[in-house]
């Protein structure tokens, strides 16, 4: 039977799902969280929605907005979660912003994404217009419980997501960006008529213990909730037509197949990210010191684009795999540079690698400038292309989003010297939180070049 929350003095009569954590493991990756006992009590059930709907006519394409940034939640009367209004019938009041930074949350961002791979669902951490239907997951702190012990909750099963957007919470509860992004993704899915099921390798298993990385699993499985004892028990399932589409009954559920069946399959995006350069204009003519300055850009937010720099000339240099989050204003100081034409080509390429580029030829004037190797400031220099020993190469300081941090000009990625500390995931095979990053800073950003890199999202079309 499934459960309803007990604890909150502000729940009304509509009893939401949740998945249930242990309070002591909120710093543990997600490989490691074990199942604890439930704040919920098991005999309770949650509001149903259009349990004997027909399948759907035809899929519908998803939007699901992350809000990383808190708000005010709303009443907004009985039975009424519109993500526009803030409208939600599980809370009202606050919900604070999350902590992680810009870089944690294109992490997140990135998991969600590549679980959503197959599917026609589109994600972005920006709110969507009036004039399109959304489903919003709220992620922060809210203080649900004294104790926390659930990673999120959700308002109710709506079976074929026939009513449309609704909102769901996730708690800030773990420092881990797979963690955070495994929660947000069971939420959102009970919201579309998915239902707690016995396998840990799916993403409905209702507690967060199993593996590392559970997806949704094209298979059935059969429907459970958790009882008093935090004891996984078989249950009849509420979205009986939904699930009979796959599995012959419905107490069984195929995640897959049946988000398949509400979404469609993903369409690739093909629309190339867009960059501009600044400074210098074409064919200027420069004396000294100069900064580079690009817009790169990308219509899905938050976006990782991968930047390379190429400069020919009498002094040629090279920058590789460099990721910045979208959209980012860029400058990079050069200095150093001997007198000649050059042309410099800026590559971008999103996270599907659709690619844009932009070129820009200037002169420098004067004598090959002396050598200054090793007075460059908080970066290292080193040789790169067929630049002469004599002439120092640039160094770069990358600005976006108002943070700075500082880099040589390499082949290989580069280093930071002055950035914050990341409060992303690093990279890691044997658990699900190496998708963190840092904003702004090219090392920390580099840290996301293997998903980044290995993930063939599709999404849909705007």
């Amino acid at each position: 039977m499934l459960p309803r929350l007990t604890v909150l003095p502000f729940l009304l009569t509509v009893l939401p799902l949740l998945t249930v954590l242990a309070p002591s493991a909120a710093l543990a990756a997600p490989d490691e969280l074990s199942a604890a006992i439930p704040t919920s009590a098991p005999w309770y059930r949650p509001e149903v929605l259009n349990s004997d709907a027909p399948p759907p006519l035809a899929a519908q394409p998803g939007l699901l907005y992350v809000n990383f940034d808190g708000g005010n939640m709303n009443g907004c009367g009985w039975g009424n979660n519109d993500p526009k209004n803030n409208c939600s019938v599980i809370f009202q009041g606050t919900v604070l912003p999350f902590s992680g930074n810009a870089g944690m949350r294109a992490a997140v961002v990135q998991y969600i994404r590549q679980d959503f791979a197959a599917f026609d669902i589109d994600v972005t951490d920006v709110r969507p217009g009036n004039n399109v239907d959304y489903d919003m997951e709220m992620v922060g702190d809210w203080n649900p419980a004294p104790d926390g012990g659930f990673a999120g909750v959700a308002p109710s099963i709506d079976c074929f997501n026939q009513d449309g957007g609704e909102v769901s919470f996730t708690l800030d509860y773990t420092p881990s960006a797979g963690g955070i992004a495994k929660a947000i993704l069971q939420e959102v899915a009970h919201t579309w008529g998915l239902e707690h099921v016995d396998s840990t390798g799916d993403l409905l298993y209702p507690t967060t213990a199993g593996v590392a990385d559970p997806t949704f699993q094209d298979e059935c499985f059969q429907i459970v909730q958790l009882n008093q004892s935090n004891q996984v028990v078989p249950d009849t399932g509420q979205c009986q037509q939904q699930h009979k589409q796959f599995c012959n009954t419905g107490s069984v559920q195929n995640s897959y197949r049946e988000l398949l069946q509400i979404f469609g399959p993903s369409v690739p995006d093909l629309t190339p990210p867009t960059v501009s350069i600044l400074q210098p204009a074409e064919g200027a003519e420069i004396e000294g010191p100069f900064d580079l300055q690009i817009e790169a850009a990308d219509e899905h937010t938050p976006q990782l684009l991968a930047l390379t720099i190429d400069a020919q000339g009498p002094s040629p240099f090279a920058l590789d795999t460099a990721h910045y989050p979208s959209p980012s204003d860029l400058k990079f100081p050069l200095k150093g540079l001997a007198a000649g034409d050059y042309t410099i080509t800026v590559t971008v390429l999103d996270e599907d690698d659709n690619k844009s580029d932009a070129k820009v030829s200037f002169t420098v004037l004067g004598p090959p400038a002396p050598t200054t190797a090793g007075d460059t400031g908080s970066a290292d220099t080193s040789s790169g292309g067929d630049t002469s020993s004599d002439t120092e190469l640039p160094t770069t300081s990358a600005t976006s989003d108002e943070t700075s941090t500082t880099a040589p000009v390499t082949t290989a990625p580069p280093a930071t010297s002055d950035a914050s500390d990341a409060s992303g995931d690093p990279a890691s095979d044997s658990s699900d939180d190496g998708c963190g990053c840092r904003q702004s800073s090219p090392a920390a950003l580099a840290l996301l070049l293997p998903l980044a890199l290995g993930l063939r999202r599709r999404r849909p079309r705007a």
